[in-house]
């Protein structure tokens, strides 16, 4: 059976939507084990509905262990995490978003073992609800006493989650944004190899829709001269407001002056939104041998200047009239 798993004997568990994985139940004996998969085979629930529309469901909360079971069944929000990517609020908090529109009859269900409980719950969109998607998990927990370091003893709260994608009804506005684009070149001195060039940025979805992009970004000289790239990379869904970081290495590239980084990201639904930047890359050995030539073609200039006008003074005297002074023979 494909389901998310806990277990008991691990340390604390946090859980985070990428990790809310498809995994095989524990074999140990003393640990508890269990799943949460939405009713009917799906993965995750992916759910439409209106404005002040009420929508039911059910997710089953699997027991695979050999002793009853009983969890605690709520609903949360999808929140971003520290790495830009998406994480759950904690137990303690309370939801505000998607989580806070789902409701159970109950909130703790015992679960025989070996069985499955298919759970109802109702999810009403307030009529003020803003369009586009809004994300969160339904989640089964348990809380259960743990040992420290120094046989210190507290509680910790496992939680095993189905990931919910609800889009409300209203205009869809998927957008992209790069954001912090940076590019840094560590100039050689010799220019022969060329050095690395490392380009960085951040994607963000300023939309109101999930979205899957790829990026694609080159490393120019002057006059669109390619020295580097193309180089692709697929990014994870980002979810609306989510951030994915993309640090990209062009190896060799010749310092042609002035680098200049393109990035372009394409997203689905379609989109695409660019950005460039750039930093100076003198050729310092070509400059310098340039500058060398040059000093020595201004001083043969200057010498061949000089020698032309000590020439021509020359034949200015040379050919300048004589007076002879007579000497009177009388005086």
């Amino acid at each position: 059976m494909r389901a998310a798993v806990a277990r008991l004997s691990a340390v604390l568990f946090a859980i985070t939507l990428p990790l809310v994985a498809l995994a095989a139940p524990a074999r140990a004996a003393d640990e508890f084990t269990w799943g949460v998969q939405p009713a009917g085979g799906r993965d995750h629930f992916v759910l439409t509905a209106a404005p002040g529309q009420t929508l039911v469901d059910v997710v089953g909360v699997s027991n695979f262990g050999d002793r009853p079971l009983t969890l605690r069944v709520y609903a949360t929000d999808a929140v971003l995490a520290a790495d830009g990517g998406m994480t759950l609020r904690t137990a303690a908090e309370q939801p505000r978003d998607v989580g806070a529109w789902i409701g159970f009859d109950t909130e703790s269900y015992t679960i025989a073992p070996g069985k499955r409980a298919d759970i109802p719950f109702r999810l009403t969109v307030p009529a003020e609800a803003s369009p586009g998607d809004h994300t969160g998990a339904i989640v089964a927990s348990i809380k259960a006493e743990a040992t420290g370091p120094g046989q210190q003893r507290f509680d910790v709260d496992r939680r095993v989650g189905a990931r919910i994608y609800l889009r409300v009804a209203g205009p869809a506005v998927p957008r992209l944004a790069i954001e912090e684009l940076r590019l840094s070149y560590d100039n050689p001195i010799a220019m022969f190899g060329g050095a690395e060039a490392v380009v960085c940025y951040r994607v963000r979805n300023t939309g109101n829709v999930r979205t899957t992009a790829a990026a694609e970004t080159t490393v120019s000289g002057l006059g669109g001269w390619r020295l580097g790239g193309p180089a692709r990379v697929t990014l994870p869904e980002l979810l609306p407001g989510a951030t994915h970081d993309v640090v990209q290495h062009f190896a060799g590239v010749f310092p042609a002056g002035r680098l200049t980084a393109d990035v372009e990201v394409t997203g689905n639904p379609a989109i695409v939104t660019a950005k460039s930047t750039g930093v100076w890359a003198p050729p310092w050995v070509l400059l310098g041998a340039l500058t060398l030539l040059l000093g020595t073609l201004i001083a043969y200039l200057v010498k061949v200047v000089r020698r032309r006008r000590s020439t021509a003074a020359g034949t200015e005297v040379a050919d300048s009239p004589t007076e002879t002074v007579g000497v009177d023979p009388t005086g």
